[in-house]
């Protein structure tokens, strides 16, 4: 049986401080609390769907779980300019970047939430997911020796962030969206 088309729709998570959460959310990461109901449920988008995190509180004197569990949480991008972007608005909201690797199949920007769950900010390295299906299922000796992938040089990613964010500062605001590519 092969399953239909999916995606992630949303994520639920628990955490200790909703509000905190949301500051993050809305600063770091750009989205928009969709509803909320003071210290007892949020949601969060990015603009496209009615949520895309739902956060719920953690009751009190819970203990925080160790070991297995969630591993991350990841949202593909579209392209290579909104990943970008991404990369450097959680740099200037003060959000330390984890890693940030180059998986062949696509890219990734690894940072944590304040609860300390793990994010992937992600843009497809293919046109077409045929295409990368195709080439997932390869193996070579490349990916034998490194299966994780390749760290990316984040003082370069920042430099093309502020070339990028500089020319759509300038860019006249009645022009239409264009991709802009790394200066």
């Amino acid at each position: 049986m092969q399953w239909p088309s999916t995606r992630v729709t949303h994520v639920g998570l628990s955490v200790t401080d909703i509000d905190r959460y949301i500051d993050f959310g809305v600063n770091a990461l750009g989205m928009k609390v969709m509803k909320r109901a003071a210290g007892r449920f949020a949601t969060l988008s990015f603009g496209y769907q009615h949520h895309d995190i739902a956060l719920l509180p953690v009751p009190p004197g819970t203990p925080k779980a160790h070991g297995a569990g969630l591993h991350h949480i990841c949202f593909d991008l579209g392209n290579y300019q909104n990943w970008v972007l991404a990369f450097g608005r959680l740099v200037d909201a003060g959000v330390r970047v984890d890693r940030v690797t180059d998986h062949r199949t696509g890219v990734g920007i690894y940072f944590s939430d304040p609860e300390g769950n793990q994010f992937e900010f992600w843009y497809e390295a293919f046109s077409s997911m045929e295409e990368a299906i195709e080439n997932g299922r390869l193996m070579s000796e490349e990916f034998e020796e490194n299966y994780v992938g390749y760290p990316v040089d984040q003082a370069q990613l920042y430099r093309d962030y502020q070339a990028m964010k500089a020319r759509c500062d300038e860019a006249p605001a009645a022009s239409p969206a264009r991709e802009l590519e790394p200066a």
